[in-house]
């Protein structure tokens, strides 16, 4: 981060040494020196606090790219630039180049913390090795993630009985940190095991802990999936291992990576039309109880922590982080999930009801 982003939280907040000469790394961690102080960041980086309840900030893209037909379908940390994912990076009709969309840690500190500012989307180069036009029943790329200098992505086609799922593996190029273009290797592309007979259903989140990715079905509910497991890879996309995981209702939708200790959050979403994901009782709102709008509202939006072991990813002993939801009863469809270190998360949507880019703050 620039030293006139440092001063600017400085002056707002107070916070001795806060964000001065930090950066923000590929797991979207800030690193400070080792004389700074983690200060209480409130005021304007704080959200409204419902019960047990978060309101977003809304951060607005520009125009051409807050369509709602962008379809955004994950985020992920590049050095210092968050990595807007389209579903369809060449557009739903494979008629436009394909793009990815960066925006700088800096950009998005300094809106949050001044509000007054425009978020400048940069323009990355995609080439899909020619997937989209060869893989049968094609359904867009799902959710992104780095090691390194490669990416990795999951794909969703109905080109199966009914559904196929793959990962594939590209390359990035890269100067001055940034990334210049993606291209991505057609030969690496790896078949993953569908877990049900969902229509609409694949892998939507990827995570990582530097060394492996993870793949994360979407649908991991005892009522769809009574066994749900996670994939693992190396970064060749070999050695492949099915890990068991803790079940969860309603849909997973993204994730961010892994810290160190193995933990890391899900995107988990439910639309009331999705009758099928619907529960009598969901044993995370049984023991830790809704907030105000989930009491008056049929959607789930909330935040549910993971953690990753040498036998199993597990769910953990702590309440989820829900949404307040919208007034109207809405359900937004938020399909990307990054952290951005402690200060909280960063969150966007499909075309459900709109293309909304936001951030949660921890209260």
């Amino acid at each position: 981060m620039s030293n006139l982003s440092s001063r600017r939280f400085l002056q707002v907040f107070g916070v001795i040494f806060l964000l001065a000469a930090c950066s923000c790394n590929a797991a979207g961690r800030l690193d400070r020196p080792e004389n700074a102080e983690d200060g209480n960041v409130t005021a304007l980086l704080t959200s409204r606090f419902r019960g047990s309840e978060y309101d977003l900030v809304e951060i607005p893209l520009p125009e051409e790219l807050a369509a709602a037909q962008m379809e955004y379908s994950g985020l992920a940390w590049y050095r210092q630039e968050l990595i807007l994912l389209p579903q369809y990076p060449n557009g739903i009709s494979g008629d436009r180049e394909g793009q990815l969309f960066a925006v700088s840690a800096d950009n998005l500190l300094e809106y949050l913390t001044e509000g007054n500012i425009d978020i400048t989307v940069r323009l990355i180069p995609f080439d899909d090795g020619g997937l989209s036009e060869k893989l049968d029943g094609f359904e867009g790329f799902e959710s992104l993630v780095f090691i390194g200098d490669f990416i990795y992505l999951t794909i969703e086609t109905h080109g199966g009985n009914p559904m196929k799922a793959f990962v594939v593996k590209g390359m990035l190029k890269t100067s001055a940190s940034l990334i210049n273009a993606v291209v991505l290797d057609g030969a690496s592309l790896t078949e993953l095991p569908v877990q049900n007979s969902s229509r609409n259903a694949s892998y939507e989140a990827l995570t990582t802990d530097g060394q492996y990715i993870y793949a994360l079905y979407e649908q991991n509910g005892v009522k769809q999936n009574p066994a749900p497991f996670a994939i693992r890879l190396d970064a060749d996309l070999n050695n492949y291992q099915e890990i068991p995981m803790d079940a969860l209702n309603y849909r997973l939708t993204d994730a961010t990576v892994m810290d160190q200790e193995g933990i890391f959050w899900v995107m988990n979403y439910f639309f009331p039309g999705d009758s099928h994901l619907a529960v009598k009782q969901d044993p995370l709102a049984a023991r830790y109880g809704l907030g105000e709008s989930h009491h008056l509202s049929e959607p789930v939006e909330r935040l549910v922590k993971f953690r990753s072991t040498s036998e199993r990813i597990e769910l953990l002993d702590e309440a989820p982080l829900y949404l307040s939801l919208l007034d109207n009863g809405d359900a937004r469809n938020w399909e990307g999930l990054a952290n951005l270190e402690d200060l909280g998360f960063l969150l966007i949507t499909d075309s459900f009801p709109e293309s909304i880019f936001g951030f949660l703050a921890f209260k």
